[in-house]
């Protein structure tokens, strides 16, 4: 295990796990007994996000609570932060699941409020990507189809900025549906009504692509072209 130690300005010491993710041990658990099970979709990291962090780990902290300025600071200081894991959670991927503790997902936030947090969410998002956290889809994008999105248009803001950033979304495959229902019953229990807009999100950007292969093969490849335009194809694809 690779590891190193962080020095605050007063002079308070974080230890931090490098490239060596260390799964918790339901998890691993959960694998022995279903060997054949997606563990990507991980409903046994849901009772792992309640354990607390070691005594001083701000790094986690600052960027949970969109502390722009002090993560600014400490990757200045200490760029190898940007490589450190919590059991299997980077800080990228730590933004996308901090609704898994036990707090509320508040339903009734006024307009003014849900727009200041999505700005500050994706304006960390920004910092993280620009000094250097890595965008891979089967790692990132599981956290975001659960993530509590108040609205589609924010999510879709979000989404957007991961495409420009250069995420890539070919080979994702959405999360299996008995990890929706679990989460599903999670919401109910805990009286949330939110709506998965992140798993609709990239489910449309995924449908969207088959289409436009689809509208490929039927403009280039078949030797009999067929006499439509683009906007009939689209109606006809959006049956398949």
């Amino acid at each position: 295990m690779t590891s190193f130690i962080y020095q605050n300005s007063r002079e308070r010491c974080s230890v931090y796990i490098l490239n060596d993710k260390i799964y918790h041990p339901l998890k691993l658990s959960f694998d022995r007994e279903n060997p054949s099970y997606n563990t990507r979709d991980r409903p046994p990291s849901l009772a792992g996000r309640v354990i607390p962090k070691n005594v001083g780990n701000t790094f986690w902290g600052r960027v949970n609570a969109f502390d722009h300025k002090a993560v600014r600071g400490m990757l200045k200081k200490e760029p190898l932060l940007i490589n450190c894991y919590y059991h299997d959670i980077t800080p990228l991927t730590y933004l996308f699941c901090c609704n898994m503790s036990d707090k509320i997902v508040i339903n009734d936030n006024s307009v003014e409020y849900n727009e200041k947090h999505i700005s500050r969410l994706n304006k960390m998002v920004r910092i993280l990507i620009k000094h250097g956290a890595v965008l891979e889809s089967n790692v990132l994008l599981p956290y975001f189809e659960r993530y509590p999105f108040q609205n589609e248009i924010f999510a879709r803001r979000t989404f957007n900025l991961l495409l420009h950033k250069g995420l890539s979304v070919d080979n994702y495959v959405l999360l299996d549906e008995n990890e929706i229902m679990l989460l599903e019953e999670r919401k109910y229990l805990r009286r949330e009504n939110y709506v998965f807009w992140g798993r609709k999100i990239i489910s449309d950007c995924l449908r969207l692509k088959s289409r436009t292969l689809y509208h490929v093969y039927l403009r280039d490849i078949i030797k009999t072209k067929p006499q439509l335009n683009y906007d009939v194809i689209g109606v006809i694809t959006s049956f398949l």
